[in-house]
């Protein structure tokens, strides 16, 4: 009976004297290849985008009369870019003279250990971030506008360091939510930005492991 294309090609995967394994072997190489090309273009792009952002944020803070907030903004982005580009300078110590499957391997685990890092300073970054956006609407030129006309309004409504004591208690509730959900939150920012890449990268490693069983 004629084999099946399932059956030769795992054979030619797994046996090196088989007549199809150096090509079985060449197409793994570039699916390798374009995938982590893929991964690093577009993490490159991302931190660019990144450093961008802070800028704008920055200029609109600026032209909002609160240009110490945006500065703290612009400073939060960098400290996300220079994390990202020393993450980047660990992959390329990666060894690259190693099985496509081995390579993978320690990229899906670069790839874990920059997620688990991320997370870590995420967990700053998020409140950081809600608390400086409610602080320089409140105190940009908008919301001065604003705030007198509510204490216009509210004559007797309790203060502190200018704001609010109930905008104060909401402001830290939300940050402690952002806190405690930092890895949810993440993952999704994360996978709206690399989930077809990872999907891939996840589905080559595992068609290997497969046919590793194999043998």
């Amino acid at each position: 009976m004629e084999k099946s294309i399932e059956t030769i090609w795992k054979e030619g995967f797994l046996q090196s004297d088989a007549l199809v394994a150096p090509k079985l072997n060449d197409l793994y190489n570039q699916k390798s290849k374009n995938i982590v090309d893929k991964l690093v273009k577009i993490f490159k792009i991302n931190l660019w985008g990144v450093l961008a952002l802070g800028l704008v944020f920055w200029l609109i803070a600026s032209f909002s009369g609160v240009p110490i907030i945006g500065a703290i903004f612009f400073l939060l982005f960098v400290i996300l870019v220079v994390f990202g580009k020393l993450e980047m300078n660990k992959m390329g110590e990666i060894d690259k003279n190693v099985s496509s499957y081995e390579y993978l391997k320690s990229v899906d685990n670069w790839l874990k250990a920059v997620i688990a890092g991320y997370t870590k300073i995420y967990r700053f970054i998020y409140p950081a971030f809600f608390i400086l956006t409610i602080v320089g609407i409140w105190f940009s030129n908008w919301g001065l506008i604003i705030s007198e006309k509510l204490m216009d309004k509210y004559p007797d409504l309790q203060m502190l360091f200018g704001m609010p004591v109930y905008l104060l208690g909401f402001i830290a509730f939300i940050a402690i939510l952002l806190s405690v959900f930092t890895g949810s939150i993440y993952r999704l920012d994360m996978y709206s930005v690399y989930g077809r890449v990872f999907g891939k990268l996840e589905d080559i490693i595992a068609d290997m492991e497969e046919l590793r069983k194999e043998e």
